[in-house]
């Protein structure tokens, strides 16, 4: 009886990080696939709109992650020293002030950046894996790429 609660408290703090490494994993990975449909062009055939965009980063998180709480920005800007800081992160929540979706012509600098506050369950992890002020864990996803001369 003495060695369990010790053993259990090993086993949560063992799911509740394999569970942020896979979310970030499957947030990355989503993020790098629609980051390609963007640079190559495929989306602006379309005729993509936002929601369509958040739909297809959602496709291959939704398992996992709420998409009505992803916070997207798609932006173009003229030069890679440009790209802002990664973490949009103020007073402990992230706030996406001039977040927004422009979606790129050909040969354009363009950054896909995705954010998600992943809720920590167990109190005993929330010390050690949060980082924001609701004691969730910030996941993170970003390309940065320059469209290919598409037409």
């Amino acid at each position: 009886a003495i060695l369990a609660i010790p053993f259990f408290v090993t086993v949560f703090a063992i799911v509740e990080t394999s569970l942020v490494f896979l979310a970030e994993l499957t947030l990355d990975q989503s993020v790098d696939r629609v980051a390609r449909k963007v640079r190559t062009g495929e989306l602006e055939r379309k005729g993509a709109d936002e929601a369509a965009l958040r739909s297809d980063i959602c496709s291959g998180v939704a398992f996992l992650l709420d998409c009505d709480k992803l916070v997207i920005d798609l932006k173009i800007y003229e030069a890679f020293s440009d790209l802002p800081p990664p973490s949009p992160v103020v007073d402990g929540d992230v706030r996406p002030e001039g977040f927004g979706y422009e979606l790129a012509g050909p040969e354009a600098i363009t950054a896909l950046r995705v954010y998600y506050k992943f809720p920590i369950q167990t109190d005993i992890m929330r010390s050690f894996l949060s980082d924001m002020e609701d004691g969730s864990h910030l996941l993170f996803s970003m390309a940065a790429f320059r469209t290919e001369p598409f037409r």
